[in-house]
Formats: C-alpha cells, structure tokens, sequence
C-alpha cells in the first residue's frame, strides 16, 4: 500500500521549499490555511491567504477539494493544464497542486501525493480537462526517442513541484538540450502529435503547444515523477 502525504510548498517562483509535511490516510480530513493543521501562508508570510483555505479529504481513489481561500485557487495536476478551483473538487489524480491567489511576490502551493494511485484508476473521475482517451484504443508504446523529446520541449509542464509560469523550450532550446538537429527533434514530436490525435486529441495544434502532451499523460504514456521532496518535515 502507497503512502499519501499533503505538504505545504512556499517561497519565491524558483526558489520555493517544503515548509511542512503530514502523512495521510484514506478518510482522513486536513484543514489547510494561516490557522490549519499545516500551516500555509506563514512561511513566508501571506495574509491574503485565508486562515482555513483549503480543507482536503482523502478518498479511495484521489482527492476531495474543498477550496474557501477568499482570493480563490488554481488545480495544478501533474502533468495536465492547470484549472480555477471551484468551491468543491474532486479530483482522482496521484499528484495534484493547489496554488494558492492572487499570484504576488511569493507563491503558496500545497502538494497532495499519492503513491498507490496509478494515472487513471478504474472507474475514477479524472481532472475536469479529461478527454476521451479512456474510450479509444491505445496505441502501442511510446518510443524512447519520442519519449526524450517530449520530456525535453515539455520539462516545465512536467515537473514536480510545480513551475509557474510553465513555458515549454523552444524547439532550437530542446535541439541544443538533446544534441539532435530542430528537424530532429520536430520529427519526434510530430509522431507523438500523431498518435495523440489517435487517442481522441481533437484538433491539431503546434508542436510546442502542450495540449497533446496532456492527452498522452492521459493515456498513460508518461510517468509521472517518483522522487518527492519535503516528506519528513513536521513529520
């Protein structure tokens, strides 16, 4: 059985660091805020975030996301685009960050783990920004050539922790990056376009546009990180 935590995840954009941690378990409610059980807006200090701005509830398969910060809050879910919180989400997804608004010197996030949630659990509800990729067929694996450009063009929308701003590279960037040539790397990317297409992507778009890559993370084709940062602090 996988381990779930939420961590508290502050500072300036580029330089922020896990200020606190708290393993979780299935059921369990966490109030998150100035005054929550993990304190967030403290460290550094933000007074625009409210003293209960999020309250998480650990379900089955994800997340339960109650969101009552005044200002409002972004989903950030590993590896899709990022969406306005509602008042209430819920979003099966083994990783998904909460970025605190309004956006100002510092960023606030808090970060909900989940090791035992693969990216798309049987009967589960996906982010809001799901497409049909659970009711095509998928084609066979993503070759490592692909896979390398993907990661390399699109290394901002697929990190862990969040970036925000997430630019992906430009192509002349990923080609230096991979010591491959620009018509190389377009290749790579053009064939994983393809097959996004063939997963239920619905329109073509640029290569360096992230949204096909969303549809192939979708489909399982990227895994998202194992490594995570930050989980013994307040233990």
């Amino acid at each position: 059985m996988g381990e779930r935590w939420a961590m508290i995840y502050e500072g300036v954009p580029g330089a922020c660091t896990v200020t606190a941690a708290k393993p979780l378990e299935v059921g369990q409610t966490l109030e998150i805020g100035r005054e929550g059980e993990l304190p967030l807006g403290v460290e550094p200090s933000n007074t625009a975030i409210s003293r209960s701005a999020l309250t998480v509830t650990v379900n089955q398969h994800g997340w339960d996301i109650a969101v009552s910060n005044r200002n409002g809050a972004v989903l950030h879910p590993w590896g899709q685009s990022p969406e306005l919180a509602s008042p209430h989400n819920v979003v099966n997804w083994p990783l998904v960050a909460v970025r605190m608004l309004p956006d100002s010197a510092s960023q606030h996030w808090a970060l909900l783990q989940a090791d035992d949630l693969p990216i798309t659990p049987a009967g589960a509800v996906a982010p809001r920004s799901h497409t049909q990729t659970d009711h095509v067929e998928r084609p066979g694996q993503l070759p490592p050539g692909e896979r390398e450009a993907l990661q390399t063009v699109f290394e901002p929308q697929l990190s862990w922790p969040p970036v925000h701003p997430a630019e992906p590279r430009l192509l002349k960037q990923a080609a230096s990056k991979l010591g491959i040539s620009i018509s190389g790397v377009q290749d790579r990317l053009k064939s994983a376009h393809a097959r996004a297409l063939r997963l239920g992507q619905n329109r073509n778009v640029a290569l360096t546009d992230p949204s096909y890559l969303y549809v192939l993370v979708r489909a399982g084709y990227l895994s998202p990180p194992v490594a995570y940062p930050g989980r013994v602090a307040n233990e």
